[in-house]
């Protein structure tokens, strides 16, 4: 087994496995960084993990995200040319990245996905994604790439399904880790729900009214689940030359 499977295994498993076994960062620790980049539901993530970290002065969150932005309208904001400098200004944080609101991949003829179109846009929606987490890789104690969750909508949720194949062959050949969300926002069956329960254990509302986002105990769920997978990564921040 190659060990960027082993590691995207451990990964997978660390939300339910890893969490009771992490030793707790406390006052007396150094501040360990995470930066979040990408668009809104990144923005999203962010503040959640903000939330999950306000009693904990060992950890920092420094979000980065820029609303209505993406990977397939550059003129908006060029994330592949900007991130570089992104990361080297938080040189030794750990790198959480997140995309996909505002990138619906128009691989559609006549309501069906065009090969031809299919292939040309997971070219260079999935360069795109390389190089994005190959420049935090090089600057970032460690890079977590989480993917974009389950929507309302049935044929929009297959267009999101295609960018999630892209993060997680393009991030992890670049040497980042892959994050699945999708499962943690569905019901029994495998489909879109909007209710769940939140970090509290009380059934509460997820997503909000769109279909797309999460509210925010939703991304209060994402943050939690993330933090056994950040700690993770603690160690090597805090030793990383700044």
């Amino acid at each position: 087994m190659s060990m960027n499977l082993q590691r995207r295994n451990l990964l997978l498993a660390a939300g339910i496995s890893m969490l009771p076994v992490l030793r707790t960062a406390n006052a007396a620790d150094p501040m360990a960084r995470v930066l979040v980049v990408g668009d809104s539901q990144a923005q999203g993530l962010a503040a959640g993990l903000q939330r999950q970290y306000r009693q904990n002065p060992a950890w920092r969150v420094i979000d980065r995200s820029r609303i209505a932005t993406g990977l397939c309208s550059p003129t908006r904001f060029d994330w592949p040319a900007a991130t570089p400098a992104i990361g080297e200004a938080e040189h030794g944080a750990i790198a959480v990245v997140m995309f996909g609101a505002n990138d619906r991949p128009p691989v559609r003829l006549h309501g069906r996905m065009d090969e031809t179109l299919t292939a040309n846009f997971c070219a260079s929606y999935g360069a795109h994604v390389y190089a994005i987490a190959q420049a935090l890789k090089r600057t970032c104690a460690a890079v977590v790439w989480v993917g974009h969750p389950v929507v309302r909508d049935v044929t929009y949720a297959e267009d999101m399904a295609l960018l999630n194949r892209l993060y997680a062959a393009q991030s992890m050949v670049a040497g980042a880790d892959w994050f699945p969300s999708w499962p943690l926002f569905t019901d029994d069956d495998g489909n879109y729900a909007p209710y769940g329960k939140g970090t509290d254990g009380q059934t509460t509302r997820l997503r909000a009214d769109d279909g797309v986002h999460c509210t925010g105990p939703g991304y209060d769920v994402l943050a939690k689940a993330l933090l056994p997978v950040i700690a993770l990564y603690r160690a090597a921040a805090l030793h990383t030359p700044v």
